[in-house]
């Protein structure tokens, strides 16, 4: 059996009540203000949803015309003519559309790789430069190999100096699993500047990092060598 309210009870407003007619009360007080408020916080809605839409279809639509450039490279991979002209006009396509997307941060990467192919050094670094300046993230150590891949363009253009700093700048990037080849490109360089303490050294840290035998065998020898 339900227990029966006091006195006190039955006199005093329901709480839901009173809360709403507050509100009404305020509403009616500020009218002006409450709809201002209203307003824009309806239109801030409608902005944050239209800017998550439009951001969505911005990356969607970079990422169909990344994979268009992805299908090229697999259908060209023989011929690298075909990779030149037929991907790179792909990719330019994608860096002129969606320039901010992580599609086209991708695309330098890809642009750098096939210049560099190409014998195209200058044009290789400047790719590699853009992808290396708009990379935030580098889970997956791409950076480490754009940064690598600096410094064998400048090795190829005989600019050691400029090599050595884009070998050691890789080693401070997250470079999990390529220890040993930066470790042994940055020994490289400094054998070509005829420092061989320095070069002993990194094929030291190189051979403590080697997993593959052959690797291991090649550094052994050049510690050989070297002492």
């Amino acid at each position: 059996m339900a227990a029966k309210l006091s006195k006190k009870e039955l006199k005093e407003p329901d709480i839901l009540q009173s809360s709403i007619q507050k509100i009404t009360d305020y509403i009616s007080e500020n009218t002006t203000r409450f709809y201002s408020i209203l307003a824009t916080s309806i239109l801030a809605i409608v902005i944050v949803v239209g800017i998550y839409l439009y951001w969505n279809d911005y990356q969607t639509n970079a990422t169909q015309i990344y994979a268009k450039a992805q299908s090229s490279m697999l259908r060209n991979r023989q011929n690298t003519e075909g990779i030149s002209s037929d991907t790179m006009i792909i990719f330019k396509e994608l860096i002129d559309k969606y320039p901010h997307s992580w599609s086209a941060r991708m695309a330098y990467y890809h642009m750098g790789n096939i210049y560099y192919n190409s014998g195209e050094w200058d044009n290789a670094i400047d790719s590699y430069k853009k992808f290396v300046s708009s990379a935030k993230a580098d889970d997956a150590g791409i950076k480490f190999l754009a940064l690598t891949s600096l410094g064998y363009c400048f090795e190829e253009k005989k600019d050691f100096k400029s090599a050595l700093d884009y070998f050691e700048e890789a080693q401070k990037s997250n470079n999990t699993g390529f220890e040993a080849i930066g470790f042994r490109n940055i020994a490289r360089i400094y054998e070509q500047l005829n420092d061989k303490k320095k070069a002993l050294e990194n094929y030291q840290r190189a051979l403590e990092k080697a997993r593959d035998p052959s690797m291991a065998l090649f550094i052994k020898r050049k510690i050989s060598s070297l002492s």
